[in-house]
């Protein structure tokens, strides 16, 4: 035999002993592991769906920005000329695009179009709560001092009741989707130090169930990865269970909520049929997990080691 064949058996001989070593270790504390890998892929289906959350909310926070619009509600009567005035400041802005005026009939129907759950509340009302509106599709690359320079003088004109700019509401949601994000990834980091001491705990008591064969191995004079391979297989193998469990689980909770709950919502924002993760979100997230597992085993063999 070659010495590139015999090296090459030797390291599949290792690999064999190791992934034995660590199945091994695994089935005799089943109830212990489990558990360690519930709470890894607990971290790890929250940090998944955040990403995906992330992903679908900047998909949808860029597309009301593309679509952003200043509407300037005129006072009621109306007056044609504070609309004239007004229509005219409006379209004399660099950062409008296009403008479209509403008269109070039109501009009821479109709430109604957008809010037909308050159809109700609306005819209830003696007299129709909308005059002349002034609507402004602004540009894309409209700045914000600008635009804010524009809504400011649009306010302190006479005549304007409101003025409404969908990015105030969009930088509101936005500000609520970045806290929701840092809580998700706090607890997603929480989780994961939970199961990383869970982790490390289970080998540990595999080292325990197995020290008199790593004693042996030592007076036989058996190098270092002979012992701390199978630690780093054992958490590969927890890491792995647990990010197969997490996004199955993921995929079924997605699927429940676009189909039951989450359908006229995701209708209302044009979110995708079902969104997932995408291939290099996945990606990325199994290799960080099976390094988090794998560093977890190595950790646990220096201290073995000691």
């Amino acid at each position: 035999m070659s010495a590139l064949r015999h090296e090459e058996a030797h390291a599949v001989g290792f690999l064999q002993y190791c992934f034995g070593e660590a199945w091994l270790s695994l089935r005799r504390r089943w109830r212990v592991a489990s558990l360690s890998t519930a709470l890894l892929a607990g971290a790890v289906f929250v940090l998944a769906a955040a990403l995906v959350g992330s992903s679908q909310l900047r998909d949808v926070t860029s597309r009301m920005t593309e679509a952003a619009e200043l509407s300037v509600y005129l006072d009621q009567p109306p007056d044609a000329g504070v609309q004239a005035a007004v229509e005219a400041a409006v379209r004399r802005a660099s950062v409008v695009r296009a403008v479209e005026v509403l008269d109070p009939q039109r501009a009821t129907e479109r709430f109604l179009r957008d809010f037909p759950d308050l159809r109700d509340v609306l005819t209830s009302l003696p007299e129709r709560p909308f005059g002349t509106v002034v609507e402004a599709r602004l540009a894309p690359g409209a700045s914000e001092a600008a635009v804010d320079q524009l809504v400011a003088t649009l306010r302190a004109t006479a005549g304007v009741d409101d003025v409404v700019y969908d990015r105030e509401v969009l930088s509101r949601v936005l500000l609520t989707v970045a806290v929701a994000q840092r809580l998700a990834t706090a607890l997603a980091v929480l989780l994961a130090l939970a199961a990383g001491v869970a982790v490390a705990a289970v080998l540990r008591l595999s080292y325990y169930a197995r020290r008199d064969e790593i004693e042996v191995l030592g007076l036989l004079g058996a190098p270092s990865r002979a012992v701390s391979g199978p630690f780093v297989v054992e958490g590969l193998l927890q890491a792995l269970a647990g990010t197969i469990v997490a996004v199955l689980l993921l995929r079924v909770a997605m699927w429940s909520i676009w189909r039951g709950p989450g359908a006229s919502w995701a209708a209302a924002l044009e979110l995708p049929d079902v969104p997932f993760l995408t291939w290099q979100q996945l990606l990325t997230l199994v290799a960080g997990t099976l390094l988090a597992g794998a560093a977890a085993g190595w950790l646990a063999s220096r201290e073995v080691a000691r």
